[in-house]
């Protein structure tokens, strides 16, 4: 080449890069081009890397990055690398700034050996895989490869020499470089014995000397695939996961020395194999001997031993029942939301019940019925919760043996466009009668599960399933009450009229001319009006005998106003002339039977409308308002302002107070420490006293009651006369036959009340000073318009009977 072709290339090349320099700069700010400048690889991103080569003292250790940007030891062994940790080697180099440089100048001594870096001990190589054309004159960007060299520390501070390739040039950076590339092949490796997402994971295999058990994901479940089939239970499965995750390898428990000989350490033939696959991809690790506290463990496909805890053996030893789903059934749903249709079919016969529009579920198949809304939603969390309490048979002979071949039912749950989320057969009961046999559909195995609230709500579905709403009415509208019971009736009628209080008033007729108590009144009209039946027994009963409807102890019967449903009208003057809604008289009778466990009165009672032929129970809370007293049993109408005295008169005993400048004086006594409050609440007991209910309503033979001669007279005297009571004999241990002396009732008071009243001298001298007992609500002080059984205030969103 001639020199003037020369001279005029070595221009070009010195304007291009002037170019090159001048257009760098420019595209850049002023300040991120100076901060570039100070970096030791201005372009470089520890993503690039694909590729190391790290020299030190302890040897050549090459690292390598694979597709899912795990990193590998290739040399001197293949070995999983600590990701972390040449990362944060990688991730150093990416921000690294330089703290000061030192180049040779001409006319001045520079010797590389006075910085470590003549022969340096340390060296990293890093390969990016980017591909550079050498006929190209390349000043900026990413290069193919990166080789620096680390010298000495400075003396003072933490600092160390740094050379890049074969540059001149040495660098001050930040010694924490020279620790990190320092490592030795023990510090970069994997300590995790396992390498990958759990989320990932598809297969676990753990072979033992026993068996062979496989699970594979199949969708959002596990199934247990070897040594039979079955769902796994997913929430075990990935506990195992997470803990074969979670071993981790410490530093002292990597085995040195030789190690091919795999008998020293059980590993010839391991105690287990356990295998994971993730990505298609299979990483498996063997266990043999254990040592104190551990045991010996080797991943397959790298060479060395290590030691592990021992306690992951727990895991691993459980046998395949242990991990078979112990749930029946699995679908996703909060409470019912999701599900729209259950069915249960028998050999004969399909119920389906379905959510409608309204989101109320309705009985349609076979007649079209409202359902019971918490019926429903409590048997779907049932069979949602059903637990399998024996593995029956894995792969059964003979479904007959178990009721499954022609199955006693089907259970089917679905959900919107009829996407079906689970179906399984039931069959016999056992002899016992606590569990029945049951098999999911398509699957062989057979298991047991609890009968408990699930096989008596599908032996008969229909009444199981159907509305508990037995009676429903506006309470608002109810004309007439009727109790008939077998030594007396009620017969009450609705005045139209309040007393004081705003209550209704209503007149009773029978079995005396009075008003009848309206707060026991309110309490029958409000819980026959939204009357829920606890279950429903039998339809069409062949004996009402054996319930004790033939003759029932209690019949209730309610007369009110039925508002007729008006229909949209064709036309304005259809409208008007239809303004009044037609109303029609209903009555309706409840017949109450049995107790549904013999000489209880606090269990439920059997019933029936004698409209309908459904057999139901009602809760003896219920059943206890409906016999209540309807005649007012408060004894006493004085008010406590109006007593002047008391006197209490036993067989030989007279004890008697009285009140002088609102201070209670006793009469005819010595005592000097009288506690007037106590005797003012016991006028309190008094004013407030309360008959269970009337045993006579014309007292006939007071001697019968021992109310000719009481046990105990009380005489309270008032502004305006005196009130006497009497209080006879034991009715039973329950209670007392009481009369007020200018009443014909004869009550019976419970026993409580009575042991108030019956008081001696010292009671009221002796006490203790400090809070009196409280006083018990009475029976029927319920305020009008409340409820303590739960009634909504609203009517049903039914309209009508059920």
């Amino acid at each position: 080449m001639k020199l003037k072709t020369t001279i005029i290339l070595l221009i070009a090349a010195v304007i291009g890069i002037i170019y090159v320099f001048l257009y760098e700069k420019k595209q850049v700010p002023q300040e991120e081009w100076a901060r570039m400048q100070k970096k030791i690889f201005p372009y470089f991103k520890a993503s690039m890397v694909k590729k190391i080569e790290l020299n030190n003292e302890q040897g050549k250790v090459v690292l390598e990055r694979d597709e899912n940007s795990y990193w590998y030891i290739t040399v001197p062994q293949r070995l999983r690398a600590d990701n972390s940790e040449i990362n944060s080697i990688l991730s150093d180099f990416e921000f690294m700034s330089k703290i000061g440089s030192f180049a040779p100048e001409e006319g001045k001594p520079f010797d590389l050996k006075d910085y470590g870096l003549d022969v340096p001990k340390t060296s990293i190589t890093m390969y990016t895989g980017i591909t550079t054309s050498p006929d190209k004159i390349r000043v900026a960007g990413p290069q193919d490869k990166y080789t620096v060299f680390l010298g000495n520390k400075l003396a003072a501070g933490d600092n160390v020499y740094l050379k890049i390739g074969a540059n001149d040039e040495v660098n001050v950076v930040p010694g924490g470089i020279l620790e990190k590339a320092s490592k030795n092949i023990l510090d970069l490796r994997s300590k995790w014995v396992f390498s990958f997402d759990e989320e990932a994971v598809d297969l676990v295999q753990i072979n033992t000397n026993e068996f062979e058990l496989v699970c594979e994901r199949k969708g959002e479940f596990w199934r247990l695939v070897e040594p039979l089939d079955d769902l796994a239970d997913l929430q075990i499965v990935k506990g195992i996961i997470k803990k074969l995750k979670d071993q981790q390898i410490n530093y002292e428990d990597f085995l040195s020395g030789k190690t091919d000989d795999l008998t020293m350490f059980g590993l010839d033939t391991p105690r287990f194999t356990v295998s994971v696959r993730e990505k298609g991809a299979m990483q498996s690790v063997i266990f043999g001997n254990s040592l104190d506290n551990k045991v010996y463990v080797k991943r397959l496909d790298e060479p060395t031993i290590f030691l592990l805890q021992d306690s992951i053996l727990a895991d691993l030893s459980r046998k395949p029942n242990e991990l078979r789903d112990r749930a029946l059934i699995r679908f996703d749903s909060y409470g019912t939301y999701g599900v729209n249709k259950i069915e249960i079919k028998t050999a004969n016969d399909s119920i389906s019940i379905e959510k409608a529009l309204d989101l109320d579920w309705k009985i349609t198949q076979p007649v079209k019925l409202y359902a019971d809304q918490d019926t429903v939603k409590n048997f779907i969390e049932k069979i949602k919760t059903l637990e399998i309490v024996d593995f029956v048979s894995d792969k059964p002979a003979d479904l007959s043996t178990y009721g499954l071949q022609n199955p006693v039912f089907e259970i089917s749950v679905t959900k919107e466009e009829n996407r079906e989320l689970a179906k399984f057969l039931v069959g016999n009961k056992l002899p016992d009668g606590h569990k029945c046999y049951v098999k999911r559909v398509g699957e062989e195995p057979v298991y047991t599960v609890p009968t408990v609230e699930f096989y008596d709500k599908i032996e008969n579905a229909l009444l199981a399933f159907r509305d508990k709403l037995v009676c429903e009415y506006d309470r608002d509208l109810v004309r007439k009450i009727v109790i008939e019971k077998p030594d007396r009736t009620f017969l009450c009628n609705k005045t139209g009229e309040e007393d004081e209080e705003g209550r209704m008033q209503w007149a009773l007729s029978k079995p005396v001319q009075t008003i009848a108590d309206p707060d026991v009144m309110n309490q029958i009209v409000w819980d026959l009006s939204y009357l829920k039946a606890e279950n429903h027994v039998v339809e069409n009963p062949e004996d009402l005998s054996a319930y004790g409807l033939d003759d029932p102890r209690i019949k209730l019967s309610v007369t009110y106003e039925k508002v007729a449903v008006q229909m949209p009208e064709e036309s304005e003057v259809d409208k008007e002339e239809n303004s009044i809604p037609e109303r029609t008289i209903e009555t309706r009778t409840l017949l109450i039977g049995d107790h549904v466990v013999a000489d209880n009165d606090k269990v439920n009672s059997y019933c029936m409308f004698d409209d309908r032929d459904i057999v139901f129970e009602l809760s003896w809370p219920k059943i206890k308002n409906f016999n209540a007293e309807l005649v007012p049993t408060r004894i006493f109408s004085f008010l406590r302002s109006q007593v002047k005295g008391i006197a209490l008169r036993y067989e030989n005993e007279d004890i008697e107070f009285e009140k002088r400048n609102n201070m209670w004086e006793i009469k005819n006594s010595e005592m000097e420490d009288l506690l007037g409050r106590e005797v003012d609440y016991y006028v309190r007991v008094l004013e407030r006293l309360k008959g269970d209910y009337i045993e006579q309503y014309k007292a006939t033979n007071l001697t019968q009651y021992s109310l000719d001669r009481p046990r105990l007279t009380i005489t309270v005297s008032l502004e305006n006369g005196d009130a006497a009571l009497f209080i006879g004999k034991k009715k039973d241990a329950g209670g007392y036959y009481v009369k007020n002396r200018d009443s014909d009732y004869i009550y019976v008071v419970s026993a409580d009340s009575i042991i108030e009243l019956m008081k001696k001298e010292k009671d009221f001298s002796q006490k203790v000073a400090g809070a009196l007992p409280p006083l018990k609500a009475s029976p029927g002080e319920t305020p009008l318009g409340t409820s303590p059984h739960g009634k909504p205030e609203s009517k049903g969103v039914h309209g009508g009977f059920h």
